[in-house]
C-alpha cells in the first residue's frame, strides 16, 4: 500500500476560497464549469451515503461519473472515484504532483488540496456528472466553488460547533451556503426541526428549497443497512433525477450497485461482525437501530471507542445500554483513552461487563472470544475505531493506516 504524506496542514491559514480559486486557475481548471452537471451533498450525518448512492444512480445514465468524498478508511484513493472505481495509485500520484506544483506556498488547507486533485482528475477524464461531499459545513468548504445547481442536505446534528455555530439553526445556515443563488436545495425530512430556518435562509439566498420525503422503496431497497438509509436514498434519488432522467429499473440497478464501506458494514458472519463509522449522537443512535435489526436476536458484544475531539461520553451513553459486554479501546489515530471510554460505559450501563483493552487489536480478540460463533460484534463509536477494527480483522497492520 502506498503511504501518502499530506503536504499541507489540516487547517492551514484558515478558510480562504480565493486561494483555492487561484490554484485552480493555475491548473487551468474551470471549477464553476462543473456546476450544471454537479450535485453537492452537505449534512451532519449520511452525506457520504447519499453522495455514493447519487453517483451510482447517475452511472446508470452514462459515464464517466465522478465522486469525491471524505474521509477514508484505509487509503486516500477511496476519496476519489469514477464510475465506482477508486483512483489508481498511478493516477493519484500524477494529479497529486500536478496540484502540489501549483499549490506550493499558497497556504491552502489539506482538504482543499484533495478537492483540487478530484477536480483535476474529473476534468482530465471528462466527467459529465460529478457528486461532491462537503467536508465540514458548506460556507467555507471548497466544494462551494463548483457552484452546483443541486445541493442535498441530509441531516443536522451538533458537530464542529467551534466552526459551524453552537445551534442547529447556525449549522443549517452554514451548510446551506454551499448552494449558489438559483440552485435547488433538496432537504431531508430528518431536518424537519429546522424547517423554518432552512426555508428562510434558502429564500434569502435565492435558492429553491424542496423537502424530500423518505420514499417508499418497496422495489428500490437501499443497498446500505439501517432504516435511516431510506431518507438518504430518497435524497440521492431526488438529486440524481433532477440531473438526468432515471427510470425505476435504472434506479434499482443504481442503488444495488452502490458501494460505501464502513456504514453498518458486515465484515464477518461467524460471529456476525458489523462496523459503523458514525461519530455524532444522532448518527450513532440511527446506526445502532440498524445494528439491532441486523443482529436478529443474536447475543451481541460491543467494541467501542471514540475520537478524542468528539463527545465521547454522549456517544458511549447511547451505545452502552444495549450490550452486556463492552470492550473499550483507543484507536491509534485520535482515539480517546480506553479508560475514558470505559468510565462512560460503566456510567451508562452499571451492569455491563466492561473491559479496558490495551489496543483495538486486543479489543477485537476479546470481543471475538466473548461473542462465539453464534453471537454478534458491533464495532462503533467513531471512524478511526471502526477502520482500525476492520484492518485488524483483515490482517492489515494498523500502523499502515494513514489519515489526514
Amino acid at each position: 500500500m502506498t503511504r501518502w504524506v499530506m503536504p499541507f496542514d489540516k487547517f492551514g491559514d484558515g478558510p480562504d476560497l480565493a486561494r483555492v480559486s487561484a490554484v485552480a486557475e493555475k491548473l487551468g481548471l474551470d471549477l464553476a464549469g462543473f456546476g450544471a452537471g454537479a450535485a453537492i451533498v452537505v449534512g451532519s450525518n449520511g452525506k457520504g451515503s447519499a453522495a455514493a448512492m447519487a453517483a451510482a444512480l447517475l452511472g446508470e445514465v452514462g459515464g464517466p461519473v465522478g465522486l469525491f468524498t471524505s474521509p477514508h478508511l484505509f487509503a486516500p484513493n477511496e476519496r476519489f472515484r469514477i464510475d465506482g472505481a477508486d483512483i489508481s495509485d498511478a493516477d493519484l500520484a500524477r494529479h497529486w504532483r500536478r496540484v502540489l506544483k501549483q499549490a506550493e506556498g499558497s497556504g491552502i488547507r489539506a482538504a482543499e488540496f484533495l478537492f483540487l486533485i478530484a477536480a483535476d482528475w474529473f476534468s482530465a477524464r471528462g466527467c459529465g456528472f460529478t457528486v461532491w461531499e462537503a467536508g465540514i459545513g458548506g460556507r467555507d468548504d471548497a466544494v462551494r466553488l463548483i457552484e452546483a445547481r443541486r445541493v442535498g442536505l441530509t441531516a443536522l446534528d451538533f458537530e464542529h460547533t467551534g466552526l459551524l455555530g453552537s445551534s442547529l439553526a447556525e449549522i443549517a445556515r452554514n451548510k446551506i451556503d454551499a448552494a449558489p443563488a438559483g440552485a435547488k436545495l433538496f432537504w431531508s425530512s430528518a431536518c424537519d426541526d429546522e424547517r423554518e430556518t432552512i426555508e428562510a435562509h434558502a429564500r434569502a439566498r435565492g435558492v429553491t428549497a424542496m423537502r424530500v420525503e423518505p420514499v417508499s422503496l418497496d422495489a428500490l431497497e437501499p443497498p446500505l443497512a439501517g432504516p435511516h438509509q431510506r431518507g438518504n436514498a430518497a435524497l440521492a434519488l431526488a438529486l440524481a433525477r433532477d440531473l438526468a432522467p432515471i427510470d425505476a429499473a435504472q434506479a434499482r440497478r443504481g442503488l444495488a450497485a452502490t458501494r460505501w464501506p464502513g456504514r453498518l458494514e458486515i465484515i464477518g458472519d461467524a460471529p456476525l461482525i458489523v462496523i459503523d463509522v458514525g461519530h455524532t449522537p444522532d448518527g450513532v443512535r440511527a446506526a445502532l437501530a440498524g445494528f439491532e435489526a441486523l443482529r436478529a436476536g443474536r447475543p451481541a458484544v460491543l467494541a467501542c471507542g471514540a475520537s478524542a475531539d468528539k463527545d465521547a461520553a454522549a456517544i458511549v451513553s447511547i451505545l452502552a445500554p444495549a450490550f452486556d459486554a463492552i470492550f473499550c479501546a483507543a484507536a491509534r489515530h485520535k482515539g480517546a483513552p480506553a479508560a475514558e471510554i470505559a468510565k462512560a460505559a460503566r456510567a451508562a450501563n452499571p451492569n455491563a461487563h466492561v473491559v479496558e483493552a490495551e489496543s483495538v487489536a486486543a479489543a477485537h480478540a476479546a470481543a471475538f472470544r466473548a461473542a462465539g460463533a453464534e453471537g454478534a460484534i458491533y464495532a462503533a463509536g467513531g471512524l478511526f475505531l471502526a477502520a482500525e477494527f476492520k484492518a485488524v480483522h483483515e490482517g492489515r497492520d494498523p500502523a499502515s493506516l494513514a489519515f489526514f
